[in-house]
């Protein structure tokens, strides 16, 4: 898929700010992203019913969550190939941005586990800025890597002649976390998470939440994203599909990723400020939570919480604390992440075809205070206890032609 104008224009935000449709344009074109702002799109004069939500649709999304709640099981993606095929082979990993500690665990991950199979394995540093993106792809070029793989949602589209020139060159490209979307030119095998139905699931959890009250929504997310654009839709149809008539989104916000510290905070605090009756936000990317959280703090509004996606180690830790204003943030686990995106590499090294990106995916676990704790290995590190300890990492070793860990 080749962006166009329109949806260069769509996927950086061009909203009611005047000025900010171009100005973002102009940055996606050029792979610049420096100097653009965020954009809302408000729904304030959508009427507010008085009535609630029944308890049969509180009672049966509380059955959803239970489901989404419970451990996830590991399935093969698809036939064996041997991991052989990396020995000596360098391989080039390049997060969505770095700053971004999920992303940035799931990329060094990938580097750990490439080097314990045999590989050399360079880590690419980046900001979030689509011309570091550009400069990582030109580096591995260079260096005459076998493979290259692009993790947490870096936009193919954004750096298409890049990976043109990489494909040409030899290199087998890999986008892990991709399925949002439709397809692009220009990768050889992409892996999966849910990050719709995750919203879904924290929209409907927010419903459950409010003691009967209808949800009335501001939704936080940034299409700079490869799963932006999917996280509009997720959560409006969510909010649609479970109280049509009573539950609103009353407003979005969205923030290109390189604006998050300096934009998000006084962006929500507005929102908060035009929508009074807003009791839920939505932050569809948790990375996004630290620059969220200042604003609901201060509009001190009973109940107010915010529900996000991610399972990024330091929002995580929020739900730990008592009256956290995090009251969700359902997320993959970051180490089989790193395993998926492997498991592409090696196929196609093994010149044998990627696996089914509807095969290839790292499920969600919806995290609340109730089971965090889970969540963490020794320390407060990520660990994969609550994800089925090490069944994941074996079924991949004997995908692999290897032998199991304890």
């Amino acid at each position: 898929m080749h962006w166009t104008a329109h949806q260069l224009r769509a996927a950086l935000g061009g909203g009611r700010r005047a000025g900010l449709g171009i100005c973002c344009l102009a940055a996606a074109t050029a792979l610049v992203a420096a100097g653009c702002g965020s954009s809302n799109t408000s729904t304030a004069s959508t009427p507010k019913s008085s009535s609630g939500v029944s308890a049969a649709t509180i009672s049966s999304l509380k059955t959803k969550i239970a489901a989404a709640e419970k451990v996830p099981t590991w399935t093969a993606p698809g036939p064996a190939a041997s991991a052989s095929v990396l020995k000596g082979k360098s391989l080039l990993v390049m997060p969505v941005n770095s700053q971004i500690d999920a992303c940035n665990t799931q990329a060094q991950d990938f580097k750990t586990l490439g080097t314990q199979l045999g590989a050399h394995v360079t880590y690419f540093s980046d900001s979030g800025v689509p011309t570091q993106w550009v400069t990582g792809i030109q580096d591995a070029i260079s260096a005459h890597d076998s493979a290259i793989a692009l993790l947490c949602g870096i936009i193919p589209g954004a750096v298409g002649p890049q990976l043109a020139a990489a494909t040409k060159a030899g290199i087998k490209i890999v986008d892990g976390n991709y399925n949002e979307t439709s397809d692009y030119t220009g990768l050889d095998g992409e892996t999966a998470v849910d990050t719709a139905q995750s919203l879904q699931n924290d929209v409907d959890y927010a419903i459950t939440q409010l003691d009967g009250k209808p949800l009335h929504a501001i939704l936080v997310t940034s299409t700079s994203i490869i799963q932006g654009p999917a996280s509009m839709t997720a959560v409006s149809g969510a909010v649609k599909a479970a109280c049509p008539s009573v539950c609103t989104l009353d407003e979005t916000v969205n923030v290109p990723i390189q604006n998050w510290a300096t934009a998000t905070q006084s962006d929500v605090s507005s929102a908060l400020l035009a929508h009074p009756d807003a009791n839920a936000v939505i932050v569809a990317f948790d990375g996004m939570t630290p620059f969220v959280l200042p604003a609901v703090e201060s509009a001190h509004r009973a109940g107010l919480k915010i529900y996000t996606w991610g399972g990024g180690r330091p929002i995580e830790e929020m739900m730990l604390k008592a009256n956290s204003y995090v009251a969700a943030d359902p997320g993959p686990d970051e180490d089989w992440d790193a395993y998926e995106a492997m498991d592409q590499v090696i196929r196609l090294l093994d010149g044998k075809p990627a696996a089914s990106v509807n095969s290839e995916v790292d499920p969600d676990r919806f995290w609340v205070p109730s089971n965090v704790t889970q969540f963490f290995g020794p320390g407060d590190t990520y660990g994969n206890a609550g994800f089925g300890g090490n069944d994941f990492i074996n079924g991949f070793r004997k995908l692999w032609g290897l032998p199991p860990v304890s």
